[in-house]
Protein backbone atom coordinates (compact mmCIF):
# COMPACT_ATOMS: atom_id res chain seq x y z
CA UNK A 1 0.00 0.00 0.00
CA UNK A 2 1.13 3.43 -0.95
CA UNK A 3 1.10 5.91 1.72
CA UNK A 4 -0.17 9.87 0.62
CA UNK A 5 2.77 12.27 1.36
CA UNK A 6 1.75 15.89 2.99
CA UNK A 7 4.17 18.85 2.51
CA UNK A 8 4.32 20.56 5.74
CA UNK A 9 4.06 24.68 5.73
CA UNK A 10 4.10 27.18 8.27
CA UNK A 11 2.81 30.96 7.98
CA UNK A 12 5.88 33.20 7.91
CA UNK A 13 3.98 35.97 9.93
CA UNK A 14 4.99 36.44 13.28
CA UNK A 15 1.25 36.50 15.22
CA UNK A 16 0.25 33.00 12.82
CA UNK A 17 0.20 30.67 15.21
CA UNK A 18 1.52 28.23 12.38
CA UNK A 19 5.80 27.30 13.44
CA UNK A 20 7.61 25.44 15.24
CA UNK A 21 7.09 26.51 19.18
CA UNK A 22 9.14 23.99 21.33
CA UNK A 23 12.12 21.13 20.53
CA UNK A 24 11.72 17.73 22.24
CA UNK A 25 14.40 15.30 23.40
CA UNK A 26 13.54 12.64 22.44
CA UNK A 27 14.50 8.72 22.44
CA UNK A 28 13.84 7.94 19.19
CA UNK A 29 14.03 11.00 16.93
CA UNK A 30 11.78 10.83 13.72
CA UNK A 31 14.35 12.28 11.48
CA UNK A 32 16.20 9.22 12.60
CA UNK A 33 19.46 11.02 13.67
CA UNK A 34 20.50 11.68 16.67
CA UNK A 35 22.62 14.12 18.91
CA UNK A 36 25.87 14.46 20.27
CA UNK A 37 26.07 15.37 23.94
CA UNK A 38 29.84 16.51 24.80
CA UNK A 39 30.47 15.81 28.66
CA UNK A 40 33.95 14.07 30.03
CA UNK A 41 32.54 10.42 29.29
CA UNK A 42 33.59 8.30 25.99
CA UNK A 43 29.76 7.19 25.33
CA UNK A 44 29.17 10.42 23.07
CA UNK A 45 30.97 12.75 21.17
CA UNK A 46 32.58 13.66 23.68
CA UNK A 47 34.15 17.22 25.62
CA UNK A 48 33.72 18.33 28.75
CA UNK A 49 31.28 17.77 31.56
CA UNK A 50 31.21 21.63 32.53
CA UNK A 51 29.33 21.99 29.02
CA UNK A 52 26.06 20.11 29.39
CA UNK A 53 25.87 20.71 25.47
CA UNK A 54 23.61 18.69 23.08
CA UNK A 55 24.13 19.62 19.21
CA UNK A 56 22.76 17.70 16.08
CA UNK A 57 19.95 17.78 13.27
CA UNK A 58 16.56 18.93 14.24
CA UNK A 59 14.95 19.16 10.57
CA UNK A 60 16.39 16.93 7.64
CA UNK A 61 14.52 18.99 3.93
CA UNK A 62 12.83 16.26 1.55
CA UNK A 63 12.97 13.55 4.51
CA UNK A 64 9.51 11.04 4.42
CA UNK A 65 8.95 10.95 7.84
CA UNK A 66 6.37 8.48 8.96
CA UNK A 67 2.86 9.48 11.13
CA UNK A 68 0.20 7.90 12.48
CA UNK A 69 -2.83 9.93 13.47
CA UNK A 70 -4.73 8.40 16.87
CA UNK A 71 -7.69 7.08 14.15
CA UNK A 72 -5.22 4.93 12.53
CA UNK A 73 -4.65 7.06 9.37
CA UNK A 74 -1.24 6.79 8.06
CA UNK A 75 0.85 8.90 6.12
CA UNK A 76 4.11 10.76 5.67
CA UNK A 77 4.96 13.97 6.11
CA UNK A 78 8.31 16.05 4.80
CA UNK A 79 9.34 19.41 4.73
CA UNK A 80 11.06 21.72 2.13
CA UNK A 81 14.54 23.25 2.33
CA UNK A 82 12.70 26.97 2.11
CA UNK A 83 9.99 25.96 4.84
CA UNK A 84 13.21 24.70 7.19
CA UNK A 85 14.77 28.27 6.86
CA UNK A 86 11.29 29.71 7.77
CA UNK A 87 10.59 28.12 10.56
CA UNK A 88 14.20 28.08 11.92
CA UNK A 89 13.77 32.05 11.54
CA UNK A 90 10.79 31.97 13.07
CA UNK A 91 11.66 29.67 15.58
CA UNK A 92 13.98 32.59 16.83
CA UNK A 93 12.12 35.70 16.19
CA UNK A 94 9.22 34.62 18.41
CA UNK A 95 12.35 33.71 21.54
CA UNK A 96 10.87 30.21 21.71
CA UNK A 97 15.18 29.53 22.60
CA UNK A 98 13.93 27.79 25.80
CA UNK A 99 10.91 26.39 24.87
CA UNK A 100 11.93 22.41 25.25
CA UNK A 101 10.58 19.36 26.88
CA UNK A 102 11.09 16.07 27.50
CA UNK A 103 9.37 13.44 24.83
CA UNK A 104 6.69 16.09 23.60
CA UNK A 105 4.80 16.02 26.66
CA UNK A 106 4.35 19.96 27.38
CA UNK A 107 3.56 18.59 31.60
CA UNK A 108 7.46 17.54 31.55
CA UNK A 109 9.48 21.06 30.83
CA UNK A 110 13.64 21.12 30.16
CA UNK A 111 15.36 23.63 31.65
CA UNK A 112 17.57 24.41 28.52
CA UNK A 113 18.36 27.36 26.27
CA UNK A 114 18.86 26.32 22.42
CA UNK A 115 22.24 29.25 21.66
CA UNK A 116 23.27 27.42 18.50
CA UNK A 117 21.34 27.21 14.87
CA UNK A 118 22.76 27.07 11.64
CA UNK A 119 21.34 25.81 8.33
CA UNK A 120 23.94 23.76 5.93
CA UNK A 121 24.57 25.08 2.64
CA UNK A 122 28.11 24.17 1.40
CA UNK A 123 27.62 26.76 -1.31
CA UNK A 124 27.47 29.70 0.82
CA UNK A 125 30.27 27.89 3.34
CA UNK A 126 28.29 26.42 5.90
CA UNK A 127 29.12 23.06 6.66
CA UNK A 128 27.14 20.58 8.25
CA UNK A 129 27.92 19.04 11.29
CA UNK A 130 31.14 16.67 11.49
CA UNK A 131 29.58 13.07 11.41
CA UNK A 132 26.25 14.32 9.35
CA UNK A 133 28.25 15.02 6.50
CA UNK A 134 25.29 12.38 4.82
CA UNK A 135 22.54 15.02 5.50
CA UNK A 136 21.79 17.20 2.49
CA UNK A 137 22.27 21.01 2.33
CA UNK A 138 19.25 22.75 3.79
CA UNK A 139 19.58 20.46 7.21
CA UNK A 140 18.89 22.51 10.13
CA UNK A 141 21.62 22.01 13.69
CA UNK A 142 20.68 22.95 16.85
CA UNK A 143 22.77 23.12 19.68
CA UNK A 144 21.11 23.26 23.75
CA UNK A 145 23.23 24.27 26.58
CA UNK A 146 21.19 21.24 29.31
CA UNK A 147 20.79 22.93 32.80
CA UNK A 148 18.73 20.23 34.61
CA UNK A 149 20.56 18.00 36.19
CA UNK A 150 18.03 15.56 35.77
CA UNK A 151 17.74 16.17 32.27
CA UNK A 152 21.83 15.77 31.84
CA UNK A 153 21.71 12.55 33.58
CA UNK A 154 18.72 11.41 31.08
CA UNK A 155 21.21 12.26 28.43
CA UNK A 156 24.53 11.06 29.33
CA UNK A 157 22.24 7.57 29.98
CA UNK A 158 21.28 7.15 26.36
CA UNK A 159 17.57 8.08 27.59
CA UNK A 160 17.18 10.87 25.40
CA UNK A 161 19.31 10.30 21.94
CA UNK A 162 17.93 13.37 19.75
CA UNK A 163 15.60 16.43 18.80
CA UNK A 164 12.32 16.31 17.86
CA UNK A 165 10.29 19.56 16.48
CA UNK A 166 6.98 20.54 17.60
CA UNK A 167 4.52 23.12 16.21
CA UNK A 168 1.31 23.52 13.98
CA UNK A 169 1.97 23.23 10.26
CA UNK A 170 -0.06 23.09 6.99
CA UNK A 171 -0.68 19.92 5.16
CA UNK A 172 -0.89 20.31 1.72
CA UNK A 173 -0.93 16.84 -0.41
CA UNK A 174 1.70 15.84 -2.72
CA UNK A 175 -0.70 14.62 -5.93
CA UNK A 176 0.20 10.89 -7.21
CA UNK A 177 -1.47 9.71 -9.78
CA UNK A 178 -0.19 5.83 -9.39
CA UNK A 179 2.62 3.91 -7.51
CA UNK A 180 5.16 4.67 -10.16
CA UNK A 181 4.79 7.97 -9.76
CA UNK A 182 4.82 7.83 -5.81
CA UNK A 183 7.91 5.81 -6.39
CA UNK A 184 9.67 8.54 -8.58
CA UNK A 185 8.97 11.52 -5.95
CA UNK A 186 10.68 9.25 -2.93
CA UNK A 187 13.73 8.49 -5.08
CA UNK A 188 13.44 12.07 -5.80
CA UNK A 189 12.79 13.22 -2.13
CA UNK A 190 15.89 10.66 -0.97
CA UNK A 191 18.19 11.68 -3.42
CA UNK A 192 20.35 13.34 -1.26
CA UNK A 193 20.88 10.41 1.12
Amino acid sequence: MTLPIFELRISEDENSERGVNAVALVDKPAIGEGFFAFDKQERFAVVSEDERIVVGPAMIPNMLIYRQDPDGSEYNVTFSAETIQAIAEKFFAKNFQKNGNEMHDETKPVDLVFFQSWIADENKGIPKMKQFEHLPDGTWFLGAKVKSDNTWADVKNGTFKGFSVEGYFEMKPLKMRTEESTLNLIKTLLKDY
